[in-house]
């Protein structure tokens, strides 16, 4: 799983208009940006709130969801370069060109994490990094920043 297909068909087009021709080898999205525990204590309050309403009222189970990033950054590895476009946690699918990156020129090396999977790109000649974080939830996503993580080079 690395995006829906909405996103998927919009990341397409982006693609498209950027680097005619070139094929999506993979596609995924990853968050960005957190928001401390202190500053979501309100929506947790309500998440929590709600699911005991929605358990009340159909006598199901009580699930909680809490959501602590601030947007998310959608991938695109093509044949030949990888494209990273910015996106927006409440309105899903690629917005801005963030990067435009030569794949040759980017490696991705795993970091340690406790339920996140994260891994950082890096940029060959450059001291900057794109740092994502594939969150356990929705299923498959953890899996698609491995898969991200075997098509390119691990950093020498």
């Amino acid at each position: 799983m690395g995006v829906s297909n909405k996103s998927y068909s919009q990341l397409t087009a982006k693609v498209e208009q950027i680097a005619p021709g070139e094929q999506i080898v993979h596609a995924l999205y990853a968050k960005v940006g957190t928001v401390p525990i202190k500053k979501n204590m309100g929506s947790i309050a309500a998440s929590v709130a709600a699911s005991a309403a929605v358990a009340a009222v159909t006598g199901g189970g009580m699930a909680m969801v809490a959501v602590f990033d601030k947007g998310r950054a959608y991938v695109a590895v093509t044949d030949r370069r990888v494209l990273v476009f910015g996106g927006d946690r409440n309105r899903p699918g690629p917005r801005d060109l963030l990067a435009d990156l030569p794949r040759e020129a980017v490696t991705a090396a795993p970091l340690r994490a406790l339920i996140t999977y994260k891994l950082r790109l890096e940029i060959a000649g450059s001291d900057q990094a794109i740092r994502l974080t594939f969150a356990p939830f929705p299923l498959g996503l953890q899996k698609s920043g491995r898969q991200l993580a075997e098509l390119l080079p691990a950093p020498a």
